[in-house]
C-alpha cells in the first residue's frame, strides 16, 4: 500500500521554511509584476513627454511655408506632415513603416505600436496655420519614436528578476530554517528531556533561561513547575508505601504467630473453627506476601539505590531454591527438574538475595498456575558473557494480548484467577526490576493452554 505523504509527516521546521517560502514566492511575484509594470508606464510617460516638447518645438518652427522639416532635433524621431486630406506632405520614412504603424486616425494622439519585432511611440497633433499661405496650413504632424531602447530596458529587468528571485528564495530558505531550527530548539529540548523522566527518574528538569519571557520560555517554566509537583507528589506516595509496609509488618507477624499458636495448640478446637483459623492464616500469609513485595518495590524506589554484590554459585542458588518451593510444588504434584548445558561454573558476581528472590518469583508462578501433575522444567546455561536461565512449565498459559503488560506492577491477566491462587500483580515486576538493575534481560513466551517459558540472560560480572 502507498504512504500517502502530508505536512503532517514532516518535520515542524521543514513545514515552517516550505509556508515561508511559499509566501515570499508569491510576494515577489506580485512585486515583480507591480514593479515590472510600473516601469514601463514610466517609460512611456518619458517617451510622452518628450514627444510633446518636440512636436511643440516643430509647431512652433512651422511658419515658413516653403519649409516642411524632415527631421527633428533629435535622430530617434521621426516626424510626418499630413494634409486635412491624409496626403503625406514629406518623405521620411520607407512606405511599410508609413502604412502599418502610421494611423489614419487622426484622433489616435499616443499609442504604442509593433512593427517586425520592434516597438514604436506614435505622438499625433493637428496643426492650423492661419497666416500660412501653403496648402500645408492646415493637416496633422505625427511623430514616430523608436521604443528599442526602452524595450530593451524592461527585458533586462525581467532578465534580473528572473535570476534574483530564485537566488532570494534560496538565500530566504536557508536563513528560514537557520531562524526556524533555533526557534524550535528548546521545542527539541523539552522533547529529550521529557523522554528522559520516568516515575523513578523525576529530577529532570527542562533547561529554559530564568530570562526568557517568551512563549517557548513560559512553556518550560510551567512544565518545570508540573515536574516539581509531581515528584513531590511520586515521593510522598513511595515513603506511605514504605512506611505502611514496615508499620504492617511487625503488627502481621504477631497475628500470624498467634494463629499458628493456636492450631498447633492442645485446645480442643471444633473443625469449624479450625477451618477459619486456617483461612484467616492463609490469607495472613497472602497479605505478608504482599508486603514483601512491597517492600522490595520500595527500595527499588529509592534514588541511591546500590546493589550489594559479592560472587557465589547460581547452580546453588536454583538447587536451594528447588529444594524449598518443593513442598509447595508437591500439594499440586507438580515436578521440578533442572537440567545445566555447557560449563560447570556458574560463578556470577550479583546480589544474592535478589537473585535468589528472582528466582523464588519466577518458580513460584510456575506452579500456581500448572494444573496438578504438571511439570517445571528449569535449565542452566553457560554463555560468553552470560548465564542464561530458562523457566518452562506446562500450564495454562498467557494469551498472547496481555504479554507486553505483564511485568508491569500489579497487573493481572485474570484478576479473580490470580486471586485464587494468591497472586499479587507484584511478583513479575519484581522480576524484571531485578533483572534490569544488574544489566541483564527478562522475556517471556507463551499462549493459552501450551505453557510459559521466561528466559532470563544475567551478567557473569
Amino acid at each position: 500500500m502507498n504512504k500517502t505523504f502530508t505536512y503532517k509527516n514532516y518535520s515542524l521546521k521543514f513545514n515552517l521554511t516550505v509556508w515561508y517560502m511559499i509566501i515570499l514566492f508569491l510576494v515577489l511575484i506580485i512585486f515583480s509584476s507591480i514593479l515590472y509594470f510600473y516601469l514601463e508606464d514610466q517609460l512611456k510617460e518619458e517617451v510622452y513627454n518628450l514627444l510633446e516638447i518636440e512636436i511643440t518645438k516643430i509647431k512652433a518652427d512651422f511658419i515658413n511655408d516653403d519649409k516642411i522639416l524632415n527631421n527633428t532635433g533629435d535622430q530617434n524621431i521621426k516626424a510626418f506632415f499630413y494634409n486635412n486630406q491624409g496626403e503625406l506632405l514629406n518623405d521620411n520614412s520607407k512606405e511599410g513603416l508609413i502604412n502599418n504603424i502610421i494611423s489614419a486616425d487622426y484622433n489616435e494622439k499616443f499609442t504604442i505600436k509593433e512593427y517586425k519585432d520592434q516597438k514604436w511611440a506614435l505622438l499625433t497633433e493637428a496643426y492650423n496655420l492661419d497666416n500660412s499661405k501653403s496648402s500645408a496650413s492646415n493637416g496633422y504632424i505625427t511623430l514616430l519614436y523608436s521604443f528599442n531602447k526602452e524595450d530593451k530596458m524592461l527585458d533586462k529587468l525581467i532578465i534580473i528578476l528572473i535570476f534574483m528571485i530564485p537566488l532570494t528564495l534560496l538565500f530566504a530558505s536557508g536563513g528560514g530554517y537557520f531562524l526556524a531550527r533555533q526557534a524550535l530548539k528548546a521545542i527539541d529540548i523539552i522533547s529529550s528531556t521529557a523522554e528522559k523522566i520516568s516515575q523513578n527518574n523525576l529530577s529532570q528538569r527542562i533547561d529554559i533561561p530564568e530570562s526568557r519571557e517568551d512563549e517557548i520560555g513560559r512553556l518550560g517554566k510551567t512544565l518545570n513547575n508540573l515536574l516539581d509537583r509531581l515528584e513531590t507528589s511520586f515521593f510522598r506516595q513511595k515513603q506511605f508505601n514504605a512506611d505502611v509496609s514496615h508499620e504492617l509488618k511487625t503488627p502481621i507477624s504477631v497475628i500470624r504467630a498467634q494463629v499458628e499458636e493456636a492450631l498447633d495448640s492442645d485446645q480442643k478446637l471444633t473443625s469449624e473453627q479450625k477451618d477459619i483459623l486456617t483461612t484467616i492464616k492463609k490469607q495472613i500469609d497472602q497479605l505478608n506476601n504482599l508486603i514483601s513485595q512491597m517492600l522490595i518495590l520500595a527500595k527499588a524506589d529509592e534514588k541511591n539505590f546500590t546493589l550489594e554484590k559479592e560472587k557465589f554459585d547460581l547452580e546453588i542458588v536454583i538447587d536451594t531454591v528447588i529444594e524449598e518451593m518443593n513442598n509447595l510444588a508437591a500439594e499440586k504434584n507438580i515436578l521440578i527438574t533442572k537440567k545445566i548445558i555447557g560449563e560447570n561454573n556458574f560463578r556470577i558476581k550479583a546480589d544474592l538475595s535478589l537473585i535468589t528472590q528472582l528466582l523464588l518469583n519466577l518458580v513460584d508462578n510456575a506452579i500456581k498456575y500448572t494444573p496438578n501433575e504438571g511439570k517445571i522444567k528449569i535449565t542452566l546455561k553457560n554463555l560468553d558473557n552470560y548465564y542464561e536461565i530458562n523457566i518452562l512449565d506446562n500450564g495454562i498459559g498467557i494469551p498472547k494480548k496481555d504479554l507486553n503488560n505483564i511485568f508491569k506492577r500489579f497487573y493481572r491477566v485474570d484478576k479473580s484467577r490470580s486471586r485464587d491462587y494468591g497472586g499479587t500483580g507484584l511478583g513479575l515486576s519484581i522480576c524484571s526490576w531485578i533483572v534490569k538493575v544488574h544489566g541483564g534481560e527478562i522475556n517471556v513466551e507463551s499462549s493459552l493452554r501450551n505453557g510459559t517459558k521466561f528466559r532470563v540472560m544475567l551478567p557473569k560480572k
